[in-house]
């Protein structure tokens, strides 16, 4: 499988980060950098997760039940990067009203569509597959969320919260897992511990969005989130850590 030139998302950034200095310096903000640096890590996800969730679902499928495997990359494919990738700079540059909204709307639905034609309903019993549909699913979520933010129907901070910590930083966990395992010689099986940490940054985002004002024995939702956040990513650590500190097996 062709590797996706990283050089253009590696200059989008590039820009992002320049606008964020420039709107910082200017007005003492930089709301339009931010999102931009946001949607360039976000169309990457649905560009290179919408090559490796299919493939690693059929590969993992076809050793079991080999019937009603992922749908292959084509047109559709396309047509979601596309459409998303218009939606995500429409957002950067003005996440306000109906036009966006309506852009933002539409994505939504195509990348929902897209994560269903992929079959992950089937693989639960394999938590490490799971966990990159799992966070694929807050790509089509945030990108919602943002629309009913651009219509006036839900706070700013939802769609960002959604797409920054449940489809980044969960796909970044759920990637950093398997690569670590696979390179490393071992068996791609999460286990109880990294699948809990996996569970905790996905419960982070829910909670940050959905709970920002329960106090639980006198810690705020978003410090329960953050605490979430920090859990997942320290249990992550502490398992893979030693792996990569050793000499790889052979794969088995």
């Amino acid at each position: 499988m062709a590797k996706p030139d990283g050089g253009g998302a590696g200059g989008l950034l590039l820009g992002a980060n320049l606008l964020f200095h420039l709107e910082a310096m200017t007005f003492g903000s930089a709301d339009t950098g931010r999102r931009l640096g946001l949607a360039v890590v976000v169309f990457l996800i649905t560009l290179i997760g919408g090559r490796i969730i299919p493939s690693f679902t059929r590969n993992w499928l076809a050793k079991r039940t080999p019937e009603h495997l992922p749908a292959p990359v084509g047109r559709f494919d396309a047509a979601c990067l596309v459409a998303g990738g218009v939606a995500l700079l429409a957002w950067a540059f003005h996440p306000e009203g109906g036009a966006v909204g309506g852009l933002l709307l539409v994505a939504a639905v195509l990348h929902a569509i897209r994560l269903s034609r992929w079959q992950g309903g089937r693989t639960g019993p394999s938590p490490l597959l799971l966990m990159l549909h799992v966070a694929y699913g807050f790509v089509p979520l945030g990108l919602a969320a943002n629309a009913a933010a651009a219509f006036g129907l839900a706070a700013a901070a939802v769609g960002v919260h959604l797409l920054g910590i449940g489809a980044i930083g969960g796909m970044t966990v759920a990637v950093m897992m398997r690569a670590s395992l696979g390179h490393t010689g071992r068996a791609l099986v999460a286990g109880p511990a990294l699948t809990a940490a996996a569970a905790m940054v996905f419960l982070a985002a829910l909670v940050r969005v959905c709970f920002p004002e329960l106090v639980l024995a006198g810690v705020s939702g978003l410090w329960l989130a953050a605490l979430l956040w920090v859990a997942g990513f320290s249990v992550f650590a502490l398992r893979i850590g030693p792996y990569l500190a050793r000499t790889s097996r052979k794969p088995t």
